[in-house]
């Protein structure tokens, strides 16, 4: 029987012999994992991809596949504890903020910094933000050379029975006022950053600005959002575009974990405009209260076909966007890049850096 959390990002804590379960179905996916290697060989190439980019995704679906969302949340250090390992390694300051609905976020970098980052990590609502996701923030650089400051969101993970739609929700509204009435950060200087879910809840939250849904407070303010940055947004629960059958052998994801996740997620809520942003009616575009947009995906995604309707209605709505598609890349490709050790060159990267150099300054890439 697991252990009720009343604080934190996870709902539930394993017990002891929850834990012994746990290491168990983790050994056993590993060990079938090196089955699978061994079977592979040392060819060079599988569906385009080398032989350790096979066997590294192969091991992202299997994990996925094989464990749940309580036993993914307590095998993963939270995200403050990420973002204070991230800030201890680059030595910069580190604080907590505590809003009164009991969420929490960290504030990386310094107080006064003239441009702010608000960052919405992935992990399909149900797993906690990783190094790689600070350093997306930062523009894949050196935290200490930008006069900015990353805001890290540790919205609640949603499992079978906790944290459903819209508590995330309700949580960066409820940041995003913090950050605007009480630090007193202009809206200009803030620009938002999520990478699938996180950009999904990215852009649950520009829509509720200008069209609040009716279960989350309203959030007024005069003026607009500097940018947005949406990495491999998961756009729609749907699993039944073409490209997540084409790109099933290519991507980091399964169709199967998406269902489960958005089956999580969702806790039987129907589909809205603010939970599957496909559905949302087009003039909303025109209005967004943010200024210029960037969204980065890979032609290798599971998200793909799902991403480029939603981006044709995007681009339709609202004129400062920018939209790209990476060929040979897989979903997030740049963070999984690094997390999964293949360290190859990365167009997707590459063009987040400048980006993010040009509205916040420029930065040594770490």
């Amino acid at each position: 029987m697991t252990v009720r959390v009343d604080v934190g990002e996870h709902a539930y804590s394993a017990t002891l012999w929850e834990w012994i379960v746990l290491l168990s179905k983790a050994t056993a996916i590993t060990f079938r994992l090196m089955l699978k290697a061994a079977k592979a060989g040392r060819r060079d190439q599988k569906n385009g991809l080398t032989f350790h980019q096979y066997i590294a995704y192969q091991g992202m679906r299997d994990y996925q596949c094989g464990l749940d969302a309580v036993a993914i949340q307590n095998l993963l250090p939270s995200t403050s504890k990420t973002c204070e390992g991230f800030a201890s390694r680059h030595r910069i300051a580190n604080s907590t903020i505590r809003l009164p609905c009991g969420t929490t976020a960290q504030w990386l970098g310094p107080r006064n910094a003239l441009k702010v980052v608000v960052l919405f990590h992935g992990g399909g609502y149900m797993s906690p933000a990783l190094s790689e996701h600070v350093s997306l923030a930062f523009g894949m650089s050196d935290p200490s050379r930008r006069d900015a400051a990353v805001v890290v969101l540790s919205y609640n993970l949603a499992c079978e029975s906790a944290n459903r739609y819209p508590r995330q929700l309700q949580q960066a509204v409820a940041l995003l006022g913090h950050l605007l009435h009480v630090e007193k950060v202009l809206p200009s200087s803030i620009t938002l950053l999520g990478d699938s879910a996180g950009a999904h809840l990215l852009l649950s939250l520009v829509l509720h600005l200008s069209h609040p849904n009716p279960l989350v407070t309203p959030l007024k303010f005069s003026g607009r959002l500097s940018g947005a940055v949406l990495v491999s947004p998961w756009v729609t629960m749907d699993t039944s575009a073409a490209s997540m059958q084409l790109n099933k052998d290519k991507d980091v994801l399964s169709a199967s974990s998406l269902e489960y996740w958005a089956q999580n997620f969702l806790g039987g809520a129907d589909y809205d405009s603010w939970n599957t942003p496909t559905m949302a009616p087009e003039e909303w575009w025109g209005d967004l209260l943010v200024d210029d947009i960037l969204v980065l995906y890979g032609h290798d995604e599971l998200l793909r076909d799902d991403t480029l309707i939603f981006c044709e209605r995007l681009r339709a709505g609202h004129a400062k966007t920018t939209v790209l598609d990476f060929p040979g890349e897989a979903h997030v490709h740049m963070l999984m890049n690094r997390f999964l050790r293949i360290n190859k060159p990365c167009k997707s990267e590459e063009t987040l850096v400048n980006w993010m150099d040009s509205h916040l300054g420029d930065g040594d890439c770490v």
